[in-house]
């Protein structure tokens, strides 16, 4: 038996014992980074052999081969103690409420932001409703074989990284409690549901066998919201890749993961395309500026592809492979599997005003678009990056291949914008010159200033929860926003169509209320949702603008990343300890507009409220 060794990684403990007495060459590292003596000179011991080492020749990953249940459970200890909920087997649904608590003629619900829509009606194919995302909602983290994704990782190990300390360890406890949301679905008359499935779920290590359980589990998910009547629209990947492939090649830097994401992308969709409506590759891949660059490299996370701590090298890399990977999903998924439901991905992009008439705040804002929208609009132009990407960013922007982009090039079937808020952008003091040719400049490589003010200093719309800063109500943006993305900046988007696939908003310190009456009456949420959806219809049926669905975040309270369970985007409230959920008032004046614009089938007793002065 080989010597062991103790190695920390991740704060977890690993004894290896092998690497010692087999070839270096067999374990991919370096051939040059150790030479072997014939014959012992260290100790008399002859069950040992000698070599010199020397990390910084190795040139390769950590093989990932081992897919025991070991393995797994070192994984698990990377990431710490886990917290159980005290459901944790499939419940069956109890009947809903013929009639549920909503707002009565008291305080009515928010009367019409844009009166020449009031009377406008959605089309039959109009597609709408809820959405959330597998490592928010589930919970049961560690159940059934799911591997560890490193946001199970993050708020165990990396020390104040979420601003209340929670996990997602149970959050809304979906993974059990999925039937008894699909009838809450089914009663309020919402027709489809946008959630994501958890890769980590189905296959632990990213890479390797596929989790029976796990398959098992979306199985009756998918079967479940078919009984229920509920259209099924899938996100394949958001955000949680598997901690795994972080150890073993760096997740989203290297190429390596392209191969891994499609083949499990490949999986899903053979199984469960007849179940779906529409498909998304990704949920806004522009995480990879605000949240996948700037994950603990070095530190807490092994550090490959010369990325350093992050920044700027990580965020490009991720979203290269991002757009290749999902460009390589769309054109398997429409020209071999021939596949018939629309694909896309989902957007993270908002509306930019310039501070001023100036034409370096004019820059600015069409800037802040091109490293926001443009960073991942090839599908939409000539399946390369905006030029003004390439002159900033230089070689720290990878190249795509002329049989990439031409890959990438119209591998969308519609916009899909996750639209919540607005900004005001401006040139930095120094001028958008120097800064873009200075990579040490702070506002590098946008070099643009964005603010939730006017230039006269009064903010730009009523402020949400402090865990979400970047998040003002701001409903008189997004109407011009639709027409901008498909009239002047994607032109060929007017055809396709844009489905607004995300908008909600958290309500100023929700978390604080300590009983049911005060979390219900979510004034500002009720508000923002009227205004947002009255700027959309008027986008559609004022200025000509094609939209084709609109989804809410969230369909209740959940995880929210860095923020956690404190700051609430739910339409539904859950109590964290029973796991009840209570429909708040801005899901009624949600369904109430749905109501009025939409079906006759979605006018139930359940969602039938007052609006503004009228008694209903």
């Amino acid at each position: 038996m080989a010597p062991s060794v103790t190695v920390k990684l991740g704060g977890a403990t690993l004894l290896a014992a092998s690497a010692f007495a087999a070839s270096p060459s067999s374990y991919g590292y370096g051939h040059n980074s150790t030479t072997a003596s014939p014959t012992p000179t260290i100790t008399s011991d002859a069950s040992y052999s000698s070599t010199t080492f020397n990390a910084s020749a190795a040139s390769t990953y950590l093989p990932l081969t081992d897919f025991s249940n070991e393995q797994l459970a070192f994984l698990w200890d990377q990431v710490g103690s886990i917290s159980t909920a005290a459901i944790h087997t499939t419940v069956s649904p109890t009947p809903e409420p013929s009639v549920y608590p909503k707002p009565g003629y008291l305080h009515p619900l928010v009367p019409a932001y844009v009166s020449e829509v009031e009377s406008a009606k959605l089309p039959e194919d109009f597609l709408w409703g809820v959405a959330s995302a597998a490592l928010q909602v589930e919970g049961a983290v560690d159940a059934e074989g799911k591997g560890p994704s490193v946001w199970d990782f993050i708020p165990h190990r990396w020390v104040n990284s979420i601003a209340d300390n929670s996990t997602a360890d149970v959050a809304a406890n979906q993974y059990y409690l999925y039937k008894q949301d699909n009838a809450r679905l089914k009663a309020l008359g919402i027709p489809a549901y946008s959630f994501t499935i958890s890769l980590a779920r189905v296959i632990p290590f990213g890479k390797g066998p596929v989790n029976e359980q796990g398959i098992a589990h979306y199985d009756d998910v998918f079967a479940n919201m078919e009984a229920n009547g509920i259209k099924s629209v899938v996100t394949l990947f958001h955000w949680d890749t598997p901690l795994a492939l972080f150890n073993s090649y760096g997740a989203w830097t290297s190429r390596d993961i392209v191969a891994d994401y499609v083949r499990y992308a490949k999986l899903i969709i053979e199984r469960y395309d007849k179940y779906v409506t529409v498909w998304y590759t990704f949920n806004e891949p522009q995480y990879c500026n605000w949240r996948f660059s700037n994950y603990p490299y070095g530190t807490l996370l092994p550090s490959y592809n010369g990325i350093g701590n992050g920044g700027l090298k990580a965020e490009f890399l991720c979203g290269h492979y991002t757009l290749l990977a999902h460009a390589e999903v769309y054109q398997w998924y429409k020209n071999v599997y021939k596949g018939t439901k629309p694909m896309s991905f989902k957007n993270s992009a908002n509306w930019i005003l310039p501070n001023s008439t100036s034409a370096a705040d004019a820059e600015a804002v069409t800037r802040v678009n091109d490293f926001n929208m443009g960073w991942f609009g090839g599908p939409w132009t000539d399946g390369d990056y905006p030029a003004s990407l390439r002159s900033t960013l230089g070689d720290l922007l990878p190249t795509f291949t002329q049989a990439e982009k031409d890959m990438i090039k119209g591998s969308a079937d519609f916009y899909a914008l996750d639209g919540y808020t607005a900004n005001v952008a401006a040139a930095p003091p120094n001028g958008i010159a120097a800064c873009a040719a200075n990579a040490s400049d702070p506002n590098y490589p946008t070099c643009a200033l964005t603010a939730t003010t006017y230039a006269d200093g009064f903010p730009i719309g009523p402020n949400s929860d402090p865990g979400a800063t970047w998040l003002w109500s701001t409903p008189g943006g997004i109407r011009p926003y639709l027409s901008f993305i498909a009239n002047k900046y994607f032109p060929k988007v007017a055809s396709k169509g844009i489905v607004v696939s995300e908008f909600g908003f958290s309500d100023p310190y929700e978390s604080s209320f300590d009983t049911l009456a005060q979390i219900l009456w979510d004034l500002r949420r009720a508000d923002y949702m009227q205004g947002y959806l009255d700027n959309i219809l008027a986008a559609r049926a004022l200025d000509g603008v094609n939209i084709t669905g609109i989804f809410a975040w969230a369909i209740y309270d959940n995880f929210e990343w860095n923020s956690g369970l404190s700051t609430k985007f739910g339409l539904q409230y859950v109590n964290l300890t029973s796991q009840e959920r209570h429909p708040k008032a801005s899901m009624f004046q949600f369904l109430n507009w749905f109501k009025l614009h939409g079906l006759d089938s979605t006018a139930t007793a359940n969602i039938t409220a007052p609006i503004g002065h009228k008694r209903m």
